[in-house]
């Protein structure tokens, strides 16, 4: 079985190999499944910023339409503070400016904080996942951390192109497993 560090570069290159244009259409796709859930409870949603060169999902058109349909529930973004790798959480509204961290990483230039603890639904990035909600990011704990402070019943929902590895080890006692994870085909259920 390979380690994290092999799977991460693994599927760091699988995402690589993708067209744009098919990540485009499976973003798309994913925010189609996004919207199969029931969101009548969600008040904040954590939403993320895809990463340029990383080919992560592209989660506006999921924040599109929530700003359109769901006018009721509002955007959260992350800011990442690179000194102790936690969060922060900003609200992210329309006419929200933005700005780019020194990691390449698409941050709210605003000082409207959300605690963690008020935030109903998190949408997470994420390289790999397995059959068991256990999810691989880039390993630097951000999100580690951020879950460990969230309510126990905020609905953690993984995002990815590719379906579950079997299982992927080693496990950490205080990592967070994922409720859920959209895929373009399917959602995953924990």
């Amino acid at each position: 079985m390979p380690d994290k560090k092999e799977v991460r570069k693994q599927y760091a290159l699988k995402r690589q190999q993708i067209h744009p244009d098919q990540l485009e259409q499976w973003s798309t796709d994913i925010a189609q499944q996004f919207f199969l859930m029931n969101l009548d409870q969600v008040k904040y949603l954590h939403i993320f910023y895809p990463i340029i060169g990383k080919q992560e999902i592209n989660c506006l058109h999921i924040a599109n339409q929530i700003r359109e349909k769901h006018p009721n529930i509002t955007l959260v973004l992350p800011k990442s503070n690179l000194a102790d790798f936690s969060l922060q959480h900003v609200i992210w509204r329309a006419d929200t400016t933005l700005v780019m961290n020194a990691w390449g990483i698409t941050e709210p230039h605003s000082e409207e904080y959300v605690p963690a603890e008020k935030i109903d639904l998190i949408l997470i990035p994420l390289l790999a996942y397995d059959k068991e909600g256990n999810r691989l990011g880039y390993g630097k704990g951000f999100y580690d951390r951020f879950l460990s402070e969230c309510r126990p019943d905020a609905a953690k929902v993984g995002l990815s192109y590719f379906p579950p590895e079997e299982n992927i080890l080693p496990h950490d006692a205080l990592d967070i497993r994922l409720d859920s994870c959209i895929t373009p085909d399917k959602t995953w259920e924990f």
